[in-house]
């Protein structure tokens, strides 16, 4: 099941600043960026999940797929973030394995950035206790066409990572 989230600070009414759809041109490149956060939200869902069949993340493990929209200083950030809860054996604490894509777009250009890091309590596969970023890759001024197919480069490259879990230590089923 996708999720979501939308942080307060973004519901209508409010005062700040947003970006505004004011002709056909913005109204296309809206439509257009929405569809592809929702293809691309749709292919790495499918990896994910595929993931989460194949590998036995544990017991009272989840894997929780989203749309995250949030406001930055730079200006909006759409980004897909998929996030396994796992808990380390004997563990009491949730560590975290997160695939993500985002878009922010500003004045100065759109930024597109993908990452894939776990946040471990315990010391699991080739990773000690604490964050270790697997994959990171950033591009920034691109235009918002340019930003779209980086994008969807990134969530392409980010669907063959399906050796992750084996670096965690985690069986197949």
């Amino acid at each position: 099941m996708s999720e979501t989230h939308v942080p307060a600070q973004l519901r209508l009414g409010d005062d700040s600043p947003m970006l505004n759809v004011t002709g056909a041109d913005d109204a296309e490149s809206a439509a257009l960026l929405l569809t592809t956060m929702h293809q691309l939200h749709k292919q790495l869902d499918d990896f994910t999940t595929q993931l989460y069949i194949d590998y036995d993340f544990g017991d009272e493990s989840g894997l929780v797929p989203a749309i995250l929209i949030e406001k930055h200083p730079a200006g909006p950030e759409l980004r897909l973030h998929h996030c396994f809860g796992f808990f380390a054996e004997g563990d009491l604490d949730v560590s975290e394995l997160r695939f993500s894509a985002g878009v922010t777009i500003a004045s100065a250009g759109c930024t597109v950035e993908a990452m894939v890091d776990v946040d471990l309590e315990r010391p699991q596969g080739e990773f000690g206790a604490d964050g270790h970023t697997l994959y990171l890759e950033r591009f920034d001024q691109l235009s918002l066409m340019d930003a779209l197919g980086r994008l969807e480069e990134q969530v392409t490259a980010l669907c063959t990572m399906g050796d992750v879990p084996n670096r965690l230590g985690f069986d197949t089923r």
